[in-house]
């Protein structure tokens, strides 16, 4: 993937242009803003794709507080995440927020517009104040702490009906524990659709379809978390449970 910003993050100068002549492919979907206000977390992703900002293959590092979201692993730019979106100086950085990508933002009434342009709208929009989203999600965290499942997965619905599609994982790992198991596969297979390299995703594909009586299709979605594992995506307990199967005791 060509390189998207040249120069240091540390000392501001306009004078020289902060982005490459041929950056990468920009996604032209409608974004959908997400913000933290807890953390001061702003995260811009394009409707129908699973933002994976923990993931170095899905981002594209540009400060220690601004990435860009990619589809794949060297692929389309499908947005950004920020951290401190209430204390960012706009105007104090190179590279410049004004300058590169052009994102497209309804929410926010923005088309065509730069990084600066949808941080300084997302801060008048949102006045400090978390998105549905991210409220909805928090309370689902708080039941599931507290074993309280089905108050987690209501949550958890609330948050898919805003648009964050991580929340089909999510309620695969509270539909579990509630026995509703072919709910939680259909979730989780949805996932794996929307974010193939997520190991979490057939993490939960792998329970569940044991729980349903399909081994083979449980083992094959666990040894693909596994395999996701060793790529760099998140630790799940998917090797504990294959090793349980191979020594015959699924408890």
């Amino acid at each position: 993937m060509p390189a998207i910003c040249a120069g240091s993050s540390d000392t501001p100068d306009r004078r020289r242009p902060c982005f490459v002549p041929r950056p990468p492919k920009i996604s032209r979907r409608p974004l959908r803003p997400s913000y933290d206000a807890e953390r001061d977390h702003l995260v811009v992703c394009e409707y129908g794709s699973v933002p994976q900002p923990a993931l170095e293959t899905h981002t594209a590092g540009i400060t220690c507080w601004l990435s860009f979201l990619l589809r794949k692993p060297g692929g389309t730019v499908i947005g950004f995440a920020l951290d401190g979106m209430s204390e960012i100086d706009v105007d104090e950085h190179c590279p410049s927020l004004w300058a590169g990508p052009r994102f497209n933002v309804p929410v926010l009434g923005l088309t065509n517009a730069s990084v600066a342009e949808v941080i300084l709208r997302a801060r008048c929009t949102f006045d400090g104040t978390a998105t549905a989203d991210v409220l909805a999600t928090h309370a689902a965290r708080m039941h599931a702490a507290a074993g309280e499942h089905d108050d987690a997965a209501r949550e958890l619905r609330a948050a898919l009906g805003c648009g964050d599609l991580h929340a089909h994982v999510m309620l695969a790992g509270c539909l579990c524990p509630l026995g509703r198991y072919r709910e939680a596969y259909d979730h989780a297979r949805i996932y794996t659709q929307l974010a193939p390299l997520d190991s979490w995703g057939f993490a939960w594909l792998g329970r569940a379809a044991l729980e349903l009586g399909d081994q083979p299709e449980a083992e094959a979605s666990l040894r693909r978390a596994v395999h996701l594992e060793h790529q760099g995506s998140h630790p799940t307990p998917a090797g504990g449970m294959l090793r349980s199967l191979e020594t015959g005791d699924e408890g």
